[in-house]
This record gives C-alpha cells, sequence and structure tokens, in this order.
C-alpha cells in the first residue's frame, strides 16, 4: 500500500528543477538532486542541493556529466545527502552527442527496482539535463537499455514532482541563432523557470548562453548584456544599460539580424506580441541602423 502511495504521489507532482545560473556573485550554479530522506506520501520525493559550477562549465559536455554523476554517487561523503545509487555502482562509459547523454553503468545499477529506479532515473535526468548540450539521457546497464522503460531516452518533461518551494514549469520557446551564413535558424527549447519568475528576463538569459547547436553562433556580441526585462500589456519592454547599446552599435555585427533575432525569440513567449527596446529606461531612434523607436513584432 505504502508503494502505491508513493507511485501516486510521483503521479501527481509538478516539476522541480533549476539550470545551470549565474548567481549575483557571478557563479554558475547547477542543482543534483537526490532523494528525500524521509519521504512521505503527499510529500517531496526528491531535495536538491547547488554546487558551484564554474570550474566545471568550461570542460566538454561529457565530462561534466562524468562529475555530476561523481557528486551523485557521493563516494568520498563530501556532499550532504544520500546517493540515489546503488553501493558499488560504477559509470563504466560516457558519451554525449546530438544532444542525447548516453551513460552506461555497472551491473549494480541493476539492483534497483520499482520506486527505487524510478527516483534514481530522475535524480539523473534532472541533474545531468542542466548541461547546456544535454536534452535527452539514455541509461544503459553493461551496454544494454533498462527493461522496465518503455521509451529509450528520459527528458526533464518525464519528471513530476512536488516541493514546497516554489513550482518550477518548463516552458516551451523557439530562440534563434545565426548560421555561418548569416541566417536566423530557430531552435526548440523548453526553459526551466520558476513561477512568477520574468520569462522575458529568462528568455535573454538563453540567447546570451548561446545555441545548443555547434553549427550556430551567438546572436549577440560579447560584452552585451540586457539590464531588464518587464511586460507593459502584451509589449515586451528589453532595457540595454547605455554601455551595452553603444557595444551593439559599434559592434561589427548586423544589428538588423540582431533586433530581429531577439524579437522572434522573445515573441515565441504566449504573452508576448511586441518589443520595445529601451536604454536606460528610455526610447532610442536607432540602433545601428535598425529604427527601435517604436515596438516591433516579428
Amino acid at each position: 500500500m505504502r508503494k502505491k502511495r508513493m507511485i501516486c504521489a510521483l503521479l501527481m507532482l509538478v516539476l522541480l528543477l533549476t539550470g545551470c545560473a549565474k548567481s549575483q556573485e557571478e557563479k554558475w550554479e547547477l542543482r543534483l538532486f537526490y532523494p528525500a530522506p524521509e519521504y512521505e506520501a503527499g510529500g517531496d520525493v526528491l531535495h536538491s542541493q547547488a554546487v558551484d559550477w564554474s570550474q566545471q562549465e568550461g570542460k566538454e559536455a561529457a565530462e561534466q556529466v562524468r562529475q555530476v554523476v561523481s557528486l551523485l554517487l557521493n563516494k568520498d561523503g563530501s556532499m550532504d545527502f544520500p546517493s540515489p545509487l546503488p553501493q558499488g555502482t560504477e559509470l563504466l562509459r560516457c558519451s554525449v552527442s546530438g544532444g542525447i547523454a548516453t551513460l552506461d553503468f555497472s551491473a549494480a545499477y541493476r539492483r534497483l527496482s520499482g520506486f527505487d529506479l524510478t527516483v534514481a532515473n530522475y535524480c539523473i535526468t534532472l541533474s545531468a539535463s542542466q548541461i547546456p548540450s544535454v536534452r535527452w539521457i539514455q541509461l544503459l546497464v553493461e551496454g544494454q537499455p533498462l527493461p522496465t522503460r518503455e521509451s529509450e531516452y528520459l527528458t526533464t518533461g518525464d519528471v513530476l514532482l512536488t516541493s514546497s518551494e516554489d513550482v518550477v514549469k518548463t516552458v516551451p520557446v523557439t530562440l534563434y541563432f545565426p548560421d555561418a551564413e548569416g541566417v536566423l535558424q530557430p531552435e526548440r527549447r523548453e526553459l526551466l523557470i520558476y513561477e512568477g519568475e520574468n520569462r522575458p528576463l529568462r528568455v535573454t538569459e538563453a540567447l546570451l548562453e548561446g545555441s545548443q547547436e555547434e553549427a550556430l553562433q551567438k546572436l549577440l556580441p560579447e560584452g552585451v548584456e540586457v539590464a531588464g526585462a518587464w511586460m507593459d500589456g502584451d509589449i515586451c519592454c528589453l532595457n540595454f544599460s547605455f554601455a551595452s547599446y553603444r557595444k551593439l552599435c559599434e559592434a561589427e555585427v548586423d544589428q538588423a539580424l540582431v533586433v530581429r533575432g531577439l524579437v522572434q525569440s522573445l515573441c515565441s513567449l504566449s504573452e508576448v506580441q511586441r518589443v520595445q527596446f529601451l536604454v536606460d529606461g528610455a526610447y532610442r531612434n536607432m540602433l545601428g541602423t535598425v529604427n527601435i523607436y517604436l515596438p516591433l513584432s516579428p
């Protein structure tokens, strides 16, 4: 009966996840997910702990995933949480290709079953999916897929959890990045956003982080930051500092392409119909050769 209650609780829960993000101290943080030490039906199934990811973010995606698994295994006891993986589990192989992170574990992982297996899968998926180039997780045991999985791949959308903390939702958006020929290409994403969080600002942060596709380039030049974003009716007011505005004007970029990419990306949010560009909170006539005085639609 307890097992049934736990499974029902999982199915009724809402996604909890924060991705890699810069804090006010300019640190990149990643949240590691682990089983709640004292789970009760209707309560939290997973807890999370933030770790400084500043030294890891520049490494190859596969190496970052290995580090995530190493921390989840917690063999040295450095992390203040119980490992969701069975004792003796080893990560035999790890690769990332085409957005898929393939993790091949030793036979010890096969000792998991039922609810415990589900929780372990979720901990790995929620933790590793925060790495920018990882969109799907494939879990293997000695080269073979897990027999209990209907789908070969796991995504954050498969995870249904609750927390007494803020609810985090996946919000579908389409971000636009230029290719080598300077043509904007759409990249569909599901951004993880806290309930009440500034959604337009979260989109601009994702644009600043860059594309998950190696063939696509950054939309905004280095050093350009968004000072703020807010909604005025169905218009998104996108505010730049004067320093960033000046960099955009002087950079050797196609300003029209930058403006178009920003507008199309922001308008992929359901609440945004137009975008008004501002500089230090004031209207400007031009951004380079582009007229930005009036709100722009895609």
